[in-house]
């Protein structure tokens, strides 16, 4: 089941996804808006990554796992929107959980041709920072470090309707 927790701008595209999505749920509030906690993980090649460093883009986290079905179908639709927007004062960030770390995960990036930054997060410990308690669940975070989107479950991130959504976003930026 899809759940979403968005603001108002998020409206159109929830609309889409509930009606297209049977049993998803759509709920938007403006209370669930606070500032992304900031947090620091190391990449594939061991260097140390902050939310920090990207203040001031659009940033798309996705917490997955290499064990995760519906982790596995939505990467390469994430692949797309990353490629197609990644110019565009925007970033993306995928954050495994896999107890391996990077020896279960480097190997299935390399196989799948995923470009965009990977964490890693064997502990859980930023997972939990951000109450993530399914895989996948996807965070997008506006440019002042404020968290306007949570998606829980997989989604097809190359849909002409939530790539529009990006694109008019980002045109506002």
């Amino acid at each position: 089941m899809y759940k979403f927790w968005l603001p108002d701008y998020f409206i159109t595209l929830i609309i889409a996804l509930a009606i297209s999505i049977p049993g998803s749920q759509a709920v938007a509030n403006e209370d669930t808006q606070h500032v992304a906690s900031n947090f620091t993980l190391k990449n594939l090649e061991g260097k140390e990554v902050s939310l920090s460093q990207f203040r001031g883009k659009y940033l798309l986290i996705n917490f997955w796992a290499t064990w995760c079905g519906p982790c596995k179908i939505e990467m390469p639709s994430l692949e797309e929107l990353y490629r197609k927007f990644k110019s565009d004062n925007f970033d993306m960030l995928g954050i495994s959980n896999d107890m391996f770390g990077e020896r279960v995960v480097r190997p299935y990036i390399k196989a799948t041709k995923i470009t965009f930054p990977m964490l890693l997060d064997q502990r859980m410990i930023v997972s939990r920072q951000y109450g993530i308690v399914s895989l996948p669940t996807t965070i997008l975070i506006d440019p002042k470090g404020i968290i306007i989107g949570v998606l829980q479950g997989a989604e097809d991130w190359s849909d002409p309707e939530t790539l529009l959504y990006f694109k008019d976003l980002l045109k506002k930026s």
